[in-house]
């Protein structure tokens, strides 16, 4: 008898020992279907983890996290995407590669499975929304019932997994919150200037007459329109001095320039160099533009757009830059976002226009 006692106890002790021990780590494992990976790799802040992956897509590793938060999961060729992890869990995966973490499910009941399974539902119902213009778009009413119907399916999915994290799910709760918030609250005035940017848009579909420009400061004396180079192709180049990237494409714009130095193309370079990034003035701006000019020995018709920048940027909704626009001898748009220089395709584009 006491014996037996001895063995209970020490098989209370040993158990006790493995409960504690799993608590500071967790285990991950599964199996992936149809992967061509063969890795895993979960990263986060203060964590970077590389599970090797079988030929038969299983997996199974142990790892250790500072903090209970969400990862990110990927492989190299199959994608990516997220995973809660809690020291203690034990986490059983099924998927298939060739639909990354959509196909994702874990398996049992258990907080693990739960949070991790809730959020993928969430994540595969958030995609069906599409992109966010497509909300935007809508009419009041129609918006009004889209935003309802995806309120109310991201939180019935909370209602099938029980054993979620509390804290997770607050998490996601309170953003999914703020998202639609901020879409109630901003929608009028989000939907006006989408209106005005189909307008834009439409305006710079090819064959349309591009929006023109008048009387910019040109570098060589005087000043140019866009009517001044009618009859001519125009390769315009929208940049500033204090663009890195634009600045960067100028070798090969001086090399494209000599190219086609003998065809009916001019190329253009406007700068959009303005007073917010030269201490609130001017004067420096314009400054600016013509000592790189200078320094740069820029080929080309070289052009400052001046005060009439936030017009211009509007009128051909210039985002970003460097912007390279291509406008035919009749003034027409040919490509309102054209390759760049050093895309090899310009050349292409070029050598195919009627009358170059």
């Amino acid at each position: 008898m006491r014996k037996l006692g001895i063995l209970a106890a020490l098989i209370v002790v040993l158990s006790s020992c493995e409960t504690e021990h799993s608590k500071q780590y967790l285990t991950f494992s599964g199996k992936i279907e149809n992967s061509k990976d063969s890795i895993l790799i979960i990263v986060g802040e203060g964590m970077s983890k590389t599970i090797k992956i079988a030929e038969d897509g299983s997996f199974k590793d142990t790892l250790k996290v500072k903090e209970s938060k969400l990862y990110t999961l990927s492989s190299q060729n199959s994608g990516r995407g997220i995973v809660f992890l809690k020291n203690g869990y034990s986490l059983e995966l099924t998927g298939d590669a060739t639909d990354f973490f959509n196909s994702f499910i874990y398996q049992g009941n258990d907080e693990g499975a739960d949070s991790n399974n809730f959020i993928v539902k969430r994540f595969s119902f958030g995609k069906t929304a599409g992109n966010i213009k497509g909300f935007i778009a809508l009419e009041k009413e129609d918006f009004l019932n889209k935003v309802t119907h995806f309120k109310n399916g991201m939180d019935s999915i909370s209602q099938l997994y029980s054993n979620v994290n509390s804290d997770m799910l607050k998490e996601s709760n309170d953003q999914n919150s703020n998202f639609f918030k901020k879409l109630l609250d901003n929608y009028d005035t989000m939907h006006a200037n989408m209106l005005q940017q189909n307008i834009a848009e439409e305006k710079l579909k090819r064959g349309n007459l591009a929006p023109e420009f008048l009387n910019y400061e040109n570098d060589a004396g005087g000043t140019s329109s866009l009517k001044d180079f009618k009859g001519n192709y125009v390769y315009i180049d929208v940049w500033a001095t204090w663009c890195r990237p634009c600045i960067a494409q100028i070798p090969y714009l001086k090399k494209l320039e000599e190219e086609y130095k003998n065809k009916n193309i001019t190329f253009v370079s406007i700068s959009t160099d303005d007073d917010r990034r030269s201490s609130g003035s001017w004067e420096k701006a314009h400054d600016k533009w013509k000592n790189m000019v200078k320094q740069k020995n820029l080929t080309g018709t070289q052009l400052w757009s001046g005060k009439d920048n936030t017009r211009f940027s509007q009128e051909y909704m210039i985002r970003g830059i460097p912007r390279f626009i291509l406008i035919d001898p009749k003034g027409n748009i040919v490509d309102s976002d054209a390759k760049r220089p050093t895309d090899p395709s310009i050349r292409t584009l070029l050598n195919e226009l009627p009358g170059i």
